[in-house]
This record gives C-alpha cells, sequence and structure tokens, in this order.
C-alpha cells in the first residue's frame, strides 16, 4: 500500500512540475520584437545562451539588432562602462555594430538563423549619409536584412551623452532614411522620447507624427510608445489612440519602461491599455529590450502573460506573435538600383 502511496504521490509531483514548467513561459506562441543583440560596449552573451534563455520563456523567434550607440570608455574613469549610465564619460553613433550582428548570425545553423530577424541599426541620424549607408548593407548582404531600427532620435540621458546635435524623428537625415524603407518595405523601428523629463505633455509627439504623415508608406515601430527614463505622460494612453487614429502607418512596441511603469503598474491600468489594445489589435507587440546579456530574458517576456490575460485570444495572439510578423517583408530584400 505505502508503495503504492508514493507512486501516486510521484505521478502527482511529477505532473503539477510539467504544468509549473509549462506555465512558467509565454501564454501564447510569442516573438520578440525588441531584442538589441550587443551592448553598449558591443559584447554580448551570445547566441547559444540566448536560444536557451528564448526556449526557457517560450518565444519561437525575435526580431533582432545590434546598438547603434557605444558608451566611450574614458581615460578619466577607472573601470570600464557597461551601460551609458554607468559614468559621465560621452557616448558616439557605431556603424559597426551592423557587421558585427551579421558575423555572428551567418555563422549559425539554418534552423537557428530562421529565428532571428535582423534590422539594420547602425547609423547616424543626424548624417544625410545615413540611407545612403542602409542601401550599401542591403547590397553587401542580400536576403538578409528584414528591417530598420532601432534607430536612436531623442533619448533623454543618451541624447546628453551623444556626440553632435540632438536627434529628431522628423530629422532631414531620417526623413530619407524614412523614403528608403518604403522602396524596399523594410519597417522602421525608432525610440523618439514623446516629451522631456521636466514636461508632462507630449510636447515632442508632433516631430513624430510629422515623420509618420510624410511618410505613408513606411511602416513604423514607435518603440515603448516613446516612453523612456523620467518620462510621464499621464495623458499617454489618449495621446496613443489619438495618434493609432491619425497615423494607420503606426505601431507601439510595448517593451522597457513603458510596461514596467505605465501599463503593469496595477490593475486599473492594465485593463486601460487592454481596452486600447482591443480598439487598435493589430498595431501593439511585445518585447524584451535586453541589451546583449541574457540572464533576466525569461522574465522579461514572461511579465506580458499578466497584460495577455486581460486580452481576448484572438487579440493576445496577434499582440504575442502575429503583428511583429506582418511587419516583417514578405519577400528577401535585394538590392536595386
Amino acid at each position: 500500500m505505502f508503495k503504492w502511496f508514493w507512486r501516486c504521490a510521484g505521478i502527482l509531483v511529477l505532473s503539477l512540475g510539467v504544468q509549473i514548467q509549462a506555465g512558467a513561459g509565454m501564454l501564447y506562441p510569442a516573438w520578440d520584437s525588441h531584442l538589441h543583440y550587443l551592448d553598449f560596449t558591443q559584447r554580448t552573451d551570445g547566441i547559444d545562451e540566448l536560444v536557451r534563455k528564448m526556449d526557457a520563456a517560450g518565444v519561437k523567434e525575435a526580431v533582432v539588432f545590434g546598438m547603434p550607440i557605444v558608451k566611450m570608455w574614458s581615460a578619466a574613469d577607472p573601470v570600464r562602462p557597461d551601460y551609458y549610465l554607468d559614468t559621465d564619460a560621452r557616448a558616439y553613433y557605431f556603424s559597426a555594430t551592423d557587421f558585427i550582428l551579421a558575423e555572428h548570425l551567418e555563422k549559425q545553423p539554418e534552423a537557428v538563423r530562421q529565428r532571428f530577424h535582423p534590422f539594420i541599426s547602425g547609423i547616424n541620424p543626424l548624417d544625410l549619409n545615413a540611407a545612403e549607408y542602409i542601401e550599401t548593407l542591403i547590397r553587401l548582404y542580400p536576403g538578409f536584412w528584414q528591417g530598420i531600427g532601432e534607430l536612436m532620435s531623442r533619448h533623454d540621458d543618451l541624447t546628453a551623452f551623444t556626440y553632435g546635435e540632438p536627434p529628431r524623428a522628423d530629422h532631414p537625415a531620417l526623413m530619407k532614411v524614412y523614403r528608403l524603407a518604403a522602396k524596399y518595405q523594410l519597417p522602421v523601428l525608432i525610440h523618439h522620447n514623446i516629451s522631456s523629463a521636466s514636461k508632462r505633455e507630449p510636447i515632442y509627439a508632433g516631430e513624430m507624427e510629422r515623420a509618420l504623415k510624410a511618410n505613408p508608406r513606411t511602416r513604423f515601430i514607435w518603440a515603448h510608445v516613446g516612453i523612456s527614463r523620467r518620462i510621464d505622460v499621464p495623458a499617454l494612453t489618449e495621446e496613443a489612440d489619438r495618434l493609432l487614429a491619425a497615423c494607420p502607418n503606426l505601431s507601439f512596441d510595448l517593451s522597457w519602461l513603458v510596461y514596467d511603469e505605465h501599463i503593469a503598474v496595477s490593475e486599473a491600468s492594465l485593463a486601460k491599455w487592454a481596452a486600447l489594445i482591443e480598439k487598435y489589435p493589430d498595431r501593439f507587440m511585445i518585447g524584451s529590450d535586453k541589451v546583449g546579456h541574457w540572464a533576466t530574458y525569461p522574465d522579461e517576456m514572461t511579465k506580458y502573460n499578466r497584460l495577455l490575460k486581460k486580452l481576448s485570444p484572438k487579440t493576445a495572439s496577434r499582440l504575442a506573435s502575429e503583428n511583429i510578423r506582418n511587419c516583417l517583408p514578405k519577400k528577401p530584400v535585394v538590392y536595386t538600383p
């Protein structure tokens, strides 16, 4: 009898363990729409570890890009910075990030390679040569690139650290990039703060709106709904609603601080954002926004389960994977004169 009891208990524990394991991942088949393969010093934990963490989280595929800005290690600093806020040293735009990403991805077996959708990110958004650089990469790596971004426009402290004038979403250099994106049907993922740290109104939304309306054939993904460190716009959902209604070529990714500090702060805020997502079910996506290191990767993806539970199954599936998949080009992108 005791043998029977312990056998049944073991089966029960095993069953519970399987349920716990299944519940530890994403509730729906998921794609990561926002993943930096490299950090601010161009270091990475590598693809093998990333794949293991994606599998642990239940993430099938990911949009991946490098880091277009490098944090300088100044002679005045005794330790090498890992993150842009670690020291007071300056930062600079770094085009080689795209070549590093391509070199790592092209070495992978086809089964691994097919899980990643690489974007070109390494441009200076103030340089009128930026569009030409992107087209050069398309020519050098035929059929490889599937999007552009994350482009760095206004970005609070990072903007202050980076050499050059403050970037903006409607800068002439970026306008050329958007036109090139339309030519190749490449989506554009852009970080552009919707406001400053000292204002509670969306004072920079107009720059983004002008870019959107001037480029109706370009698909834009506005990272973090315009939110960054110390950016607090109380009417963010209302402004997002207005922009989505006015600009059919706009989508939002919900990664990083907008989720942690605006969406998931309470059941009421979750419900408010869920209602907005249900209103525009094909215009939102999720992402980890991890930066070269994967220790907390599963948590950064499975946190969205709270939001997914608030949505209808159809909308949740769109948010988890279908929307970002539908943004990508339908055929390999090759250079055309």
